[in-house]
């Protein structure tokens, strides 16, 4: 089959080059290509996005920066964190240079603009430490306005580090798990690549630029203020979250065999262990390769424990399982080709994913030459089905009615910056709640975030952060796509949790048939090259413009955020009962979901009384018309498929007026407020069980 590309926006200077060779700069490695390389001048425009596809026997493989798209679960490879004390210096950026489009011209610019910072040899010795991941931002720890320091603009980041004789000869992979908004990177005083956006992973091969000793990495972040520009996501100055700048999340490199696996994407096809297994290996050297690749299938530990301990996957292999179709596979791949590897696997006597038993598995793949194993990877992941009937979502062909509480992934002292530790006591608090879903509204959250689903049984819908986009900024993502790119980014990096079962495209924006041509354009794109079997929805307000929405068409649920008696009008009960009603008889065959209701108390929780007030008529309102009844039984005549409260814990927003007090609990984790019991015994009875 005959190569062709599928760019997210075409005719931008998107580039994927294989032909050019850089210098060998590590002792022991082949002429080694770049991978991502620029044009000598760029058209003025749009910042170009890096992610397209290309198609093979068997279906697509997804690029960016001009290598496969990578795992981001974490693999027991020869892996070096970058975290640590940086130096880092503020700058005021030209946020209109940041967005320009990236050529060697811009490169040149950019670094004499720089004065040496990206230069291995620079004096950075003056500048201020930082432990990183952090964000730039002064975290003050007080659940205040003042809490966080908003700082919207640049900054650089500079260090060394040390590779030994053991990264010779390999394929040296950057993984940024999520730098805000613009990162601009430079090893050993050359370019390597960039990324925008500050929600999802990004992946590039400095191969050709590190070396064996000493190497200086150099990092220039933009920031544009939100408000400032139509054309970032998100886009809006009042965005209700918060605008964090720097290097957010993990930043490591990761060393393999010129020859190795890229990732492995599992499609569950039926409940009774049938597979699609599509896995990606390349070959990043200039020599073709006779490989053979096997693949293995193993039961999770069951000990909580154990399950608990680490986010990695070999880290929670069990005992092997019974499988038909796991035969291994011999290929031949040419210089700097990357192919497609499918195998159809039934797993014999399949334990099933669910809420209540979140049973899970791990595929590990090894590439074989001569005879010897010489990489592995592991990916965790669940046989779980999801579909809609009507006005029930169905998991594993059995009705379920999702009792939601959504998060935002922030805490006090450290931001947005994530840990396993804290991830895991935030989703262990909210499964204690009686919930069986998380929202991770509004963006995508860290990457470890579903890793954690998946083994703590909670279901999770997760979204792009298109908030309250107004018809400017659909007009602007018409042309960019870089919400097709993050979209693609964020399926490409969850790909594998059976925890999350729906995808979101946006939060509470207004122009209706913009955003009806902006969902069925993510539809298609989804299910023509990379179909998961996921369903798609929208959290859309239920005043914009209200239950006839005609943006809910191409979509699997219909699904608003609902503060009827709060921004809309009627009372909590009488609003919601009614809109519920109303959206019933317009989308007859589609499962309605609530994904937003509550109320804020106020930073002294002046207002906790309202809160539960609130709650309590809201929930009425809506269990009325559930799918099942307060005391967990099936309701025939039920037309909502699941509930979402906003929020677990109170959070910081970005015009820094206050800090939002929507939360069960407080960003402490650990003061509650009244509503915290109430959810705890309805989510309960709704359940049909007793209560935590």
């Amino acid at each position: 089959m005959g190569k062709r590309f599928y760019a997210v926006l075409a005719g931008a200077g998107i580039v994927l080059l294989v032909g050019a060779f850089g210098s060998v700069l590590m002792k022991g490695k082949e002429n080694v290509p770049m991978r991502n390389r620029l044009p000598e001048k760029a058209e003025k425009g749009l910042l170009q996005t890096t992610f397209q596809f290309e198609e093979k026997e068997g279906g697509v493989i997804a690029y960016q920066n001009g290598i496969p798209v990578p795992t981001f679960e974490p693999q027991r490879r020869n892996v070096l964190t970058l975290s640590g004390t940086w130096k880092k210096e503020r700058f005021a950026a030209d946020h209109d240079q940041t967005m320009a489009p990236r050529s060697r011209e811009w490169v040149r610019a950019v670094e004499e603009a720089a004065e040496g910072r990206t230069a291995e040899k620079f004096d950075d010795s003056g500048w201020e430490d930082i432990e990183l991941p952090l964000p730039e931002n002064i975290m003050t720890g007080e659940e205040s306005a003042a809490g966080a320091e908003t700082y919207e603009d640049g900054v650089w980041y500079r260090r060394t580090f040390e590779l030994d004789d053991s990264w010779s000869g390999q394929a040296v992979t950057l993984k940024s798990l999520g730098v805000s908004y613009i990162a601009d990177i430079w090893i050993n005083g050359q370019w390597a690549g960039m990324h925008e956006g500050g929600f999802t992973p990004f992946a590039l091969d400095v191969t050709p630029f590190v070396r064996s000793g000493a190497n200086t990495i150099a990092v220039r972040v933009d920031n544009p203020p939100w408000g400032s520009r139509i054309d970032t996501i998100p886009a809006v100055a009042g965005t209700d979250f918060f605008n964090y700048t720097g290097i957010i999340q993990e930043i490591y490199l990761e060393a393999a065999p010129y020859v190795h696996m890229v990732r492995a994407d599992i499609v569950p096809q039926e409940e009774d262990g049938r597979l699609l297994i599509r896995a990606v290996v390349e070959n990043r050297g200039n020599r073709k390769a006779s490989v053979t690749l096997a693949g293995a299938v193993y039961e999770a530990v069951t000990d909580s424990e154990k399950l608990l301990a680490s986010p990695y996957p070999a880290d929670i292999i069990g005992a092997p399982a019974e499988t038909e179709g796991m035969d291994d596979r011999d290929i031949e791949l040419a210089p700097l080709e990357a192919r497609l590897v499918t195998w159809n696997v039934r797993i014999k006597e399949p334990k099933r994913w669910t809420m209540e038993t979140p049973h899970l598995y791990v595929a590990e793949f090894s590439v074989h030459q001569n005879g010897t194993a010489t990489d592995r990877l592991a990916t965790q992941f669940g046989i779980r089905t999801i579909r809609t009937d009507k006005r029930n979502i169905l998991l594993n062909g059995e009705p379920v009615f999702l009792r939601g509480i959504a998060r935002h992934e922030e805490w006090p002292v450290y931001g947005r910056t994530a840990s396993w530790e804290r991830i895991v006591r935030d989703l262990e608090q909210i499964r204690g709640l009686n919930a069986n879903m998380v929202r991770t509204g509004h963006y995508p959250n860290h990457v470890y975030t579903y890793l954690a689903t998946d083994r703590l049984g909670l279901a999770a819908m997760s979204e792009i952060p298109l908030w309250q986009f107004e018809t400017i900024h659909y007009e602007a993502q018409q042309t960019r796509r870089l919400a097709d790119q993050m979209w693609r980014e964020m399926v490409f990096s969850q790909y594998n949790r059976p925890s999350v079962i729906m995808w979101s495209t946006q939060n509470e924006s207004k122009d209706v048939m913009l955003r009806k041509a902006y969902n069925e354009r993510l539809v298609r794109d989804i299910r023509t090259f990379y179909d998961d079997g996921r369903l798609v929805t929208q959290s859309a307000a239920a005043d914009q413009p209200g239950p006839w929405d005609e943006s809910m068409e191409p979509l699997d649920v219909a699904a608003w955020t609902m503060y009827f008696g709060i921004f809309h009008g009627s009372t909590p009960y009488e609003g919601t009962r009614d809109f519920v009603a109303e959206a019933a008889l317009r989308w007859p065959d589609k499962p309605l979901l609530n994904t937003e209701f509550g109320y804020w108390t106020g930073e002294t929780d002046l207002e906790a009384d309202r809160q539960a007030e609130i709650y309590n008529e809201t929930l009425r309102a809506l269990m009325e018309q559930a799918t099942v009844t307060m005391e967990g039984r099936p309701n025939p005549e039920g037309v909502l498929a699941g509930i979402d409260f906003w929020t677990a814990y109170n959070w910081y927003v970005n015009h820094g007026q206050w800090s939002q007090t929507m939360g069960i609990y407080h960003m402490d984790r650990t003061t509650a407020k009244p509503v915290r019991d109430l959810i705890r015994e309805d989510y309960a009875r709704i359940s049909g069980k007793p209560a935590r």
